[in-house]
């Protein structure tokens, strides 16, 4: 399939003089991948590697946003695909899960987990030591061998589930729709300690020893993962809708009526919030080179100190920007519901 190059298709509107050193705000390409987008955006070495709604993989030039190669599965490709050595992981609506090799994007094997309820996917999946952990939306835990697809151990969670796992420290970190937080041992599938929330909790953020999860009630937590030691909670008093995205010393979560809210690392007391004014906010906001990047449902992505929350700079697209970006050296890629892939610098 073809796919079409776009230069200088969108309008990007500098409202200030000060910016990053890092970023030129400079358009550097776009393309159409001719299906809306539907996962996040992950960057390995010189290509991008992305998925849409018909459940086509792509893997995209980064210095041009030419195709690469294209892999086609059975359904929707949702959350963002991870990578291990020479192979990509990634899940798609139906249940599936496949991997295939990243040099050319063929098929090395394909899991369908079985289980007694059914069950698909809301959300994608996360990998670490080996093994890939996906949550289901019967509610199924599971892990499986990265290498090998086979099964690893199951985990029953006490209702269905929306949210992809996130790993760290030997640990799988699962939020629940009902305010369940569940730390469970990522060797065995024995949930080991959790915590809550007032709300559904977002997939959590693992860094130096601590997890970080975000709920629909408005709290933002961190966690000290060894003994369990809750460090701090706040409430931002707006529904939070992205799960939490680190940079440096600064935690920014997006909102349902379309805030970006900077926490600070250490206390989690809130440094500024700022209004896009554009509804909710589910694509994860970019904390990278002192600047928040925050893209939202109408189709525009602000570009805002991340030091004060002043916005910079708006690029305005003609599509829904709800899937998570990334940001690699001075690049930012992100995409829409209209399938057109972005590189600004």
């Amino acid at each position: 399939m073809t796919r079409r190059i776009l230069f200088f298709s969108f309008a990007l509107v500098l409202l200030s003089a000060v910016h990053s050193s890092a970023f030129d705000e400079q358009i550097k390409w776009s393309a159409d991948i001719d299906a809306p987008l539907t996962s996040g955006i992950t960057v390995h070495g010189n290509i991008l590697i992305l998925g849409d709604k018909s459940g086509t993989l792509h893997a995209l030039s980064r210095d041009t946003g030419a195709e690469i190669w294209t892999y086609t599965g059975s359904s929707m490709i949702l959350g963002t695909p991870a990578i291990i050595s020479n192979e990509v992981i990634f899940a798609h609506e139906g249940g599936e899960i496949s991997c295939v090799d990243i040099s050319d994007g063929s098929l090395i094997w394909q899991s369908l987990p079985v289980s007694d309820s059914g069950g698909s996917f809301n959300d994608g999946i996360s990998c670490g030591g080996g093994l890939v952990f996906a949550a289901k939306t019967d509610g199924e835990i599971f892990a499986i061998d990265a290498f090998t697809c086979e099964d690893v151990w199951t985990y029953q969670a006490r209702q269905g589930l929306r949210t992809a796992p996130a790993y760290g420290e030997g640990f799988v970190f699962q939020g629940e729709y009902d305010g369940l937080f569940s730390i469970i041992d990522a060797k065995t599938g024995e949930r080991i300690n959790g915590g809550g929330a007032g709300g559904a909790v977002n997939t959590p953020a693992v860094r130096d020893g601590k997890v970080y999860f975000s709920a629909a009630d408005g709290s933002v937590q961190s966690v000290q993962i060894q003994d369990v030691i809750p460090l701090w909670s706040i409430n931002v008093k707006d529904p939070v809708t992205t799960s939490p995205a680190l940079g440096g010393n600064i935690i920014a979560v997006g909102t349902a009526r379309g805030y970006v809210f900077a926490l600070n690392e250490p206390d989690g007391k809130t440094l500024w919030q700022y209004d896009t004014k554009g509804g909710s906010i589910t694509a994860l906001p970019v904390v990278a080179d002192g600047l928040v990047f925050a893209g939202g449902g109408d189709g525009v992505m602000h570009m805002l100190d991340a030091g004060t929350g002043k916005e910079l700079h708006r690029f305005t697209t003609k599509q829904g920007i709800e899937t998570n970006p990334a940001y690699s050296d001075g690049v930012l890629y992100f995409g829409g519901n209209r399938g057109i892939i972005y590189a600004l610098q």
